[in-house]
């Protein structure tokens, strides 16, 4: 491999958060000289990638830095323009069957039907549209959905799902089109992600698309178990810290500083035992969540982090709100935490009208549930703080700081919209220890080493 785009290659990983040491780019190098027979990108990927979840970004950033020496055309030699495809799209009704013209130079799946060669798949969307289409500001998936849309990807879908559900499709012809519709749009995501780094130049909106940066509440189902093993993982990793002190109790392990100290007492006489046990320095946790129905996301894994530190607190309690105050405390203590969601979306349709009133909940809490709360307590918050243009009544969330030891506020919405009119971040947040950006995994990683 030339020297100039190794270097380049191993720049762009570390910019999309790859971890690679000196000593892995020394084994790179060496690997290549002495076995220059084997297939490069599967070389470089055995020692660059470390994590499993890190495979798809390194696809697209050899795509990007590696196979784009050639022009894409050359690339990909498919003629999307011939005249057998031309007459397919002129016959079609084209997409949403109004017998309109892309005008673009795409295909049409439901022309084409199911797609048997998976090397056309790059060349579905034409790469002037994708530019276009991203030139005009709109986030990723919804540029996605648009080029989807422009191949009539969700009439092609829906074609076939029927086609299933009527008995005209095999189980084989099923499945192999399952794998073609994921391939598809594997491909279109990758191309959008590719166009949107070269007109930014720039490997942000690839950092953006990553498990660990992305938005908690448009993770899938495979990258929100990334994150509750990455939680499980930094859980274990603040179980190895000195999170607890010992404290003399009537039974536990044997003191043997405490029986050497009495003996002196005694001229060296064995008279009695003593006995210590390990008590969490951190006396209580107490959490309370926003459970509307644009935090519920967010709700499921400050839970399953507290879940998993539970042993460095000796009580946890947890609340839920929108207008009013629920304890769901019996609910946490399992890591399948399906209980929680049930209680979501149960007790909030029984005691809540459904709009956020922070105003009222803090002056519950105030009055009702904060009366035996340890002076030494740790209240977290998590909240995007849109209360419906009501009073904030900062005056009992100001009373709710002095009782506890540490305020921490968590908030998924980006620090600008916390001081828009509807927002009551502004007041209440001068009475917090610190507030925090809360909306991906890595934001989450930062309030773990902080706060715990």
């Amino acid at each position: 491999m030339d020297g100039w785009l190794f270097i380049k290659l191993i720049h762009a990983l570390r910019q999309v958060s790859l971890s690679i040491s000196s000593q892995d780019i020394l084994d790179a190098q060496t690997c290549l000289i002495r076995y220059p027979s084997l297939p490069r990108k599967q070389l470089l990927k055995s020692l660059l990638v470390h994590r499993p979840q890190d495979v798809g970004i390194f696809e697209t950033v050899w795509r990007i830095v590696v196979e784009s020496n050639e022009s894409y055309e050359t690339e990909h030699p498919l003629d999307i323009t011939s005249n057998k495809d031309s007459d397919e799209n002129q016959n079609s009704q084209g997409f949403g069957g109004q017998g309109v013209g892309r005008g673009s130079g795409g295909i049409s799946l439901t022309a084409i039907g199911d797609i048997q060669d998976l090397s056309r798949i790059s060349k579905l969307v034409p790469f002037s549209r994708l530019e276009e289409l991203i030139g005009k500001g709109i986030e990723f998936e919804e540029v996605v959905k648009s080029a989807l849309a422009e191949i009539d990807y969700y009439t092609w879908v829906n074609s076939f799902d029927l086609a299933y559900q009527r008995g005209t499709l095999s189980e084989d012809e099923w499945y192999t089109h399952q794998n073609t519709r994921s391939s598809i749009l594997r491909e279109i995501r990758e191309q959008v992600l590719m166009t949107q780094v070269g007109f930014d130049n720039s490997w942000e909106p690839l950092v953006r698309q990553h498990w660990m940066f992305k938005s908690l509440s448009s993770l899938s189902e495979e990258e929100k178990e990334l994150v509750r093993s990455s939680i499980r993982k930094w859980a274990r990793k603040l179980a190895l810290r000195p999170g607890s002190r010992w404290k003399s109790y009537n039974k536990g392990t044997i003191d043997i500083a405490s029986i050497v100290q009495k003996s002196v007492q005694w001229d060296g006489l064995f008279l009695r035992l003593c006995y210590r046990h390990k008590m969490p320095r951190a006396p209580e946790l107490v959490v309370l969540c926003d459970v509307s129905n644009s935090m519920a996301s967010f709700v499921e894994f400050l839970i399953h982090l507290v879940t998993c530190l539970r042993a460095r607190f000796r009580k946890i309690r947890v609340y839920f709100f929108i207008d009013a105050v629920w304890d769901v405390t019996e609910f946490v203590w399992d890591d399948d935490i399906s209980g929680v969601k049930q209680e979501i979306k149960s007790w909030g349709h029984k005691v809540s009208s459904g709009f956020s009133d922070y105003g009222a909940v803090f002056k519950e809490l105030a009055k009702t549930k904060f009366s035996d709360v340890s002076s030494r307590a740790i209240l977290m918050i998590l909240g995007d703080g849109k209360n419906n243009y009501r009073p904030p009544q900062s005056e009992y969330f100001a009373e709710i700081s002095e009782k506890v030891g540490k305020l921490f506020w968590l908030n998924p919405l980006e620090v600008k919209e916390w001081f828009e009119t509807d927002n009551v971040m502004k007041d209440y947040k001068s009475y917090c220890s610190k507030v925090y950006r809360c909306r991906t995994a890595s934001d989450l990683q930062r309030i773990v080493k902080d706060v715990f």
